[in-house]
């Protein structure tokens, strides 16, 4: 059985007596990438933000420790990076500054630092332009380097939720692609994907929720049979790498 990152007894989250998200049993392998995709989007981006410390109550853990608190800084995740606020600031130095906390970015960078940033950018397919203003940027190429620089972070869980804006078909098939192959060196990313997003294929983990509540996890090999989530939602399937919709199934355990 793999390690977990996040083993979560349960999370809820409420507004007033309206249960917004109730999750029981959630487990999330580290070193893997997980892809959270829902009936109705904000129940993943809620489910990120939750799983951040931002709301709601939790019991479980992160990496066997307590989950993170709200209003609190905890180094060991980090989210989607800030657009840039300067537009006439260059890529790398854009990238290169989430390689350093933000009390030390007046700092001369080292070079294991620049080594980071570099390998960020290669990751998103925008090492070519790391001399370029940002302004010269497009807003897909502008949204990846906010994932670039979220990349070059330490922290080793990445919540990524709406990381897909302006982004086609293909540049996220071969973001997930590259993020599938990076996180066994050691980075536990949580994402968030559309439904029927052919790049969900590139998941090693999936969870799906629906009507507020988790409706199934698992590898997409354990997913297999049809789920019926409602008669007004419909099967939920996602898309495998070669296109063709595998549907999900109710929860399994964690395999190996």
């Amino acid at each position: 059985m793999p390690d977990l990152a996040y083993q979560i007894e349960r999370l809820h989250v409420h507004n007033g007596n309206h249960s917004l998200l109730d999750c029981q049993q959630l487990q999330i392998p580290a070193n893997r990438i997980t892809v959270v995709s829902a009936a109705h989007a904000p129940e993943h981006s809620l489910l990120l933000q939750t799983l951040a410390g931002m709301h709601g109550r939790q019991q479980g853990t992160l990496f066997g420790q307590a989950l993170p608190r709200a209003g609190c800084h905890d180094t060991r995740l980090a989210g989607l990076a800030p657009a840039a606020g300067n537009p006439r600031q260059r890529l790398f130095d854009y990238v290169l500054q989430g390689t350093m906390p933000a009390s030390n970015w007046l700092q001369r960078p080292s070079a294991i630092n620049r080594g980071t940033a570099t390998l960020a950018l290669r990751l998103v397919a925008l090492e070519n332009r790391a001399g370029q203003r940002l302004a010269s940027l497009n807003a897909g190429e502008q949204q990846l380097a906010r994932l670039a620089r979220t990349l070059a972070q330490p922290a080793p869980l990445l919540l990524l939720d709406q990381w897909t804006e302006h982004l086609t078909a293909q540049q996220q098939q071969l973001v997930m692609q590259r993020l599938a192959r990076l996180a066994p060196t050691g980075r536990t990313i949580v994402c968030t994907l559309p439904r029927h997003s052919p790049a969900t294929g590139h998941a090693q983990w999936l969870i799906l929720l629906a009507g507020a509540r988790l409706l199934a996890q698992g590898t997409p090999a354990q997913l297999q049979s049809h789920m019926t989530v409602s008669r007004h939602a419909g099967p939920l399937q996602f898309s495998g790498p070669s296109g063709h919709p595998y549907p999900m199934t109710a929860t399994p355990q964690l395999a190996a």
